[in-house]
C-alpha cells in the first residue's frame, strides 16, 4: 500500500502566516518612527517680521535714527562718546618712580633696622661675655688671693712656732724695764746703761741742739753671750730722723759691750729694750 506525503502551500498555514504579518507591521513600524521628519514647535521658534518704511520727516534730537539718515549716528557717537565713554587713565611715570624709590627707601630703612637689631643683640652677647669672662678672672684671682693669704698665714704660724723653740732651746731673755736687783742681769744692765749714756752724751747731735729737737727713741738691742751685737731695731720712733740715729749710734760707739757674767751662763741671746731720751734745754741723753 501506497501512502503520498501530505504537501500544504506554507502561505496557507494560517499561524506562519500570521507570524509573518506581525514581522512586517514592526518593522514598518520602527521605519515610520526613525525616518519621520520632526515637526517644528510653534512654543519654541517664533517668526517676527519687520517692516521698514522710508519717511521724509527728519527727526531732530534723536538718540537713535536709521541707516537712511546718516546724520543722527555721527552725532550720537560724538555726544555719548563725550557724555559716557572715559578714557583710559595715563599711569604717570613720575609718580610710580616716586612710589617705587618711597618703597626702596622703606625696605632699606627695615634692613637697616633689622641690622641694628642684630648688631645691638651681638653687642649685648659680646658684653655679657666679657662680663661673665671679668666676673670669672676676679673669682680666680680672689681664690689665688685667698689660696696665698692662707699659705702666708700657715708659713707665719710656722715661723713663730719655730722661733718659739728655738728661744726655748737658746735661752733667749728679754729685758724690758728696770729690772730687780736680785735677777742674774740686773749688774750686767747697770753697766750696758751707763756705757751707752756716756757715749751716748759725747756725740750729742749738734743739728739737733740747734733746732731744739725733743724726743724718745724705743730700741731693741740684742747681744750675744760674747757683748756683740746682733740687731739693732726701732721699736718707737721720735718723729725726727736725727734723733732715732743718734739712738742707734750711740749702742754702735758703745759696743762691744762685756761677756755674760757667769750668772747669765744659761743664756745664748740678751734682748734689751729700753728708751732713749734726749732733751735740747740740757743737751743731756739718758737711757732708761
Amino acid at each position: 500500500m501506497t501512502f503520498k506525503p501530505l504537501r500544504q502551500e506554507w502561505w496557507k498555514d494560517p499561524i506562519f502566516a500570521s507570524a509573518v504579518g506581525l514581522a512586517a507591521v514592526l518593522h514598518i513600524s520602527v521605519l515610520l518612527v526613525q525616518f519621520t521628519m520632526p515637526q517644528e514647535s510653534f512654543e519654541t521658534t517664533k517668526e517676527i517680521a519687520v517692516s521698514l518704511r522710508p519717511s521724509d520727516t527728519k527727526i531732530e534730537e534723536a538718540d537713535f535714527l536709521a541707516q537712511a539718515d546718516q546724520q543722527g549716528s555721527g552725532k550720537f557717537r560724538e555726544q555719548h562718546r563725550m557724555s559716557t565713554d572715559m578714557p583710559a587713565p595715563m599711569v604717570d611715570q613720575d609718580s610710580g618712580e616716586k612710589a617705587q624709590q618711597a618703597m626702596d627707601k622703606l625696605q632699606q630703612k627695615r634692613e637697616l633696622k633689622f641690622e641694628e637689631k642684630m648688631l645691638m643683640t651681638t653687642l649685648s652677647w659680646q658684653k655679657q661675655a666679657e662680663e661673665s669672662q671679668r666676673k670669672k678672672q676676679a673669682e680666680e684671682l680672689q681664690s689665688q688671693y685667698t689660696a696665698q693669704t692662707a699659705m702666708i698665714a700657715s708659713i707665719e704660724a710656722q715661723y713663730l712656732q719655730r722661733q718659739q723653740n728655738f728661744s726655748r732651746q737658746q735661752k733667749i731673755k728679754t729685758i724690758d724695764g728696770i729690772q730687780a736687783k736680785q735677777d742674774d742681769t740686773a749688774a750686767y744692765m747697770e753697766k750696758f746703761r751707763q756705757k751707752v749714756e756716756f757715749y751716748g752724751n759725747q756725740n750729742y747731735p749738734e743739728q739737733a741742739r740747734a733746732q731744739n729737737l725733743a724726743g724718745e727713741v724705743r730700741l731693741m738691742v740684742i747681744l750675744n753671750q760674747s757683748g756683740g751685737i746682733r740687731a739693732i731695731r726701732l721699736i718707737d720712733s721720735s718723729g725726727h730722723a736725727i734723733l732715732d740715729e743718734a739712738a742707734k749710734a750711740s749702742v754702735r760707739k758703745a759696743a762691744p759691750f762685756s761677756p755674760f757674767d757667769a750668772k747669765m751662763k744659761d743664756i745664748s741671746e740678751l734682748r734689751v729694750v729700753r728708751t732713749w731720751r734726749f732733751d735740747p734745754a740740757e743737751a743731756e741723753f739718758e737711757v732708761k
